[in-house]
Order: structure tokens, then sequence, then C-alpha cells
């Protein structure tokens, strides 16, 4: 079979980076030729994205397990996006996550879809962003992916690229202070005196919960950590016990008063949050929660309603569900720096439903 050549102009800023040539490609002879790829450029049309280049890591099919070091084509053209498709994208998330060889390239694609991400290997030596992607076929497969392809994640894309080309430099990756390292008592209750200021406050818990055959599996697991931001920007986490039982009954009174002060926001805050809150007798105003689970179903009742997902939809944070894995009580801090992005993800989030109830009135 023949050799299959990209298609397109290296010099574009945008490249798209396939492992191998799709099927309906060796009748022409070039990548994106068949009828795989006419689905690709109407997707990119339809997100208004014109200029982009199709290379392979594999373009001769005769030498299939034959890798092309497509690294070095990367490092002399120097594109800012690289739209990672397939098994090309999976390569990448592997990459960008040294620790987790036992993991399957399946899976990391999966997390990763939608994700602006920077190689952290020296590899490519240039300002970049990846964006991982699945398959063509898939999205011929569901068309329903299609389109949360075609109008979140090339959309956002398109946005990155006008960016770009005003400012001549990537836009940097959302810039939230995060307080996750232990702190006394008195910094906890001026940072709550801050809250009480605020209009609605982003609120989120950790539980700990038994697993595999333990003998307190029904258990449905107790609260450990609670994160508390009061804009996307600014949040905290801390542990709801302190070493102190004066001081733990201190904290929990005076973030009772938080609570009681100002209406609380959360993700699926009504079926999970409030009730372990409740169990714990905060005094919870279920009259004032806002609810982005709740509002992404009647927003977009046909889409996946997970907090994943709604990142990848609303925000430019990639994926990090990973890191709230690998912690102990000797060292929580991976656990509550999980927790802090959580609630400042949660109120972007919540401030994007705004704007498109703003903008459709009749949903409210």
């Amino acid at each position: 079979m023949p050799f299959i050549h990209p298609k397109g102009s290296p010099t574009s800023r945008i490249w798209v980076v396939v492992d191998a040539p799709l099927s309906t490609d060796i009748a022409k002879g070039f990548l994106f030729s068949g009828g795989l790829g006419y689905v690709f450029d109407k997707m990119m049309m339809d997100a208004g994205i014109g200029d982009y280049y199709v290379v392979c890591r594999r373009p001769n099919t005769d030498v299939p397990e034959a890798f092309h070091i497509i690294e070095n084509e990367l490092n002399q053209y120097k594109p800012p996006f690289i739209i990672a498709i397939g098994a090309t994208g999976s390569f990448f998330c592997e990459a960008l996550k040294p620790n987790n060889k036992h993991k399957s390239y399946v899976t990391q694609l999966g997390k990763y879809v939608g994700s602006l991400l920077k190689a952290s290997y020296k590899s490519l030596n240039f300002e970049h962003y990846i964006m991982p992607m699945y398959d063509v076929s898939k999205f011929v497969q569901g068309w329903a992916e299609r389109n949360i392809t075609t109008y979140f994640d090339m959309q956002k894309l398109r946005e990155e690229y006008t960016y770009w080309r005003i400012h001549g430099k990537l836009q940097e990756l959302p810039q939230r202070e995060l307080l996750y390292k232990d702190m006394d008592l008195d910094n906890l209750l001026l940072l709550f005196r801050r809250f009480k200021q605020s209009k609605l406050i982003s609120v989120d818990i950790e539980t700990c919960y038994p697993k595999g055959d333990s003998v307190f599996k029904p258990h449905p697991g107790y609260p450990i950590t609670i994160g508390i931001a009061d804009s996307p920007s600014f949040g905290i986490s801390f542990n709801l016990f302190r070493e102190s039982p004066r001081e733990t009954v201190i904290l929990w009174r005076e973030l009772n008063e938080v609570f009681r002060s100002v209406p609380n926001l959360g993700q699926n805050y009504f079926n999970f949050d409030a009730h372990f809150l409740n169990s714990l007798g905060f005094d919870i105003d279920l009259r004032t929660i806002q609810d982005t689970l709740i509002r992404h179903h009647v927003l977009w009742p046909e889409l996946p309603h997970k907090l994943q997902f709604m990142t990848r939809q609303y925000t430019r944070e990639p994926y990090y569900k990973d890191e709230g894995h690998a912690w102990n009580l000797k060292s929580m801090n991976k656990l509550r720096r999980y927790n802090c992005l959580d609630v400042c993800v949660t109120y972007e989030i919540y401030l994007q439903q705004e704007e498109e109830f703003n903008e459709r009135k009749y949903l409210r």
C-alpha cells in the first residue's frame, strides 16, 4: 500500500495529528481524503476553523509498526495548537502522566478529551496547547459526541486561536488562589468573615468511605474535608475535625454561621452534600441553594451532567479529577487541593450558566 501524505500546509498554526491513516484515505493517497475526513472537515468548518494541517505518526501503511518521529516536525514548525486524534491523543496523555503507566491509553484519552494540555516532557520545546480528541470514527458512530466536540471543544480551540492571533501568545490557563495546607484556627475564622460578606459561596465536602470487603461496607461514608469558594479564583479546603475537640466545636459553630448567612452553591448539592451536612447538625437552608447539576438538567437535558463534563463544557480547566487520589490521613494536601479546585470550578460553571439563563429567560 502507498505512503499516505499529509494534508494542508505545515505552516498552519493548528496541527491535527493522527496515529495512522484512516481507512478511507488509501484510495487518494493523502490524509482525510475520504468520507471520515469529510466528517472531520465539516466539524472544523462548523466550529469556524478553516486553516489546519493534518499529519500522521504512521504514514507508511506497508510498515504499520514504524512510527514517524512527529516531535521533530513539531519542533521545526512550532504550531501553538495541536489536536491529537485517537491513539495519538492517548500517547500525549500518557506522556503527561508518566507515573500512571499502568493505566490504559483509552482510559487516559477519555478523561482528557477537550482539555488544553501542555506536554510535560522535553520533546516539545515551544509553547503549545495539545487538545486530545476521540477517533474520527466515533463522531460518525455517535452524532451527539460529534456535536459536543464541534460546539464545545473545537469552539474552545477557535477562541484560543483568536486570542493567540491578537496577542501573539497563548492565553494562560485559569489562575486560582487555592489554600489547602494546614491552617490554624484564627486564620480559618478570618476567612469565614470574608465568606460571610459574599453573596454566594460554593461548598463541597469530601468523604471517607469503606471500600472492598470492609465490615463497614454498607456505611455511606463520613465527611472529612470541606471546600469553600467565593469566586472562581479563590477557594479554601480544610479538615472538618481538628486535633483539639475545643477547636472543632468553635470551627463548627462559626462554619454554621457562614452557612446560615450566605446561600450555598454546589454540584449535586441537594442529593449529597446537604444530606451529610444536615446529619452533622449544620443548618442548611434548602430554599436558597443553587445546584449546578439541576441547572444543567434544565439547560442541557440531553447532555451528561457530571462535574467532569461540565468542566469540559464551561471552563478552560484541564482534567484534574485524578488529583484527589493517593492521599492518606497523614498527608491530605492532595485531597484538599482537589477539593479547592472542585469549589472554584463549580463557581465558574455557575457563572457561565447564569449567562445562559439570562439569554434564555424562559427557562428561569
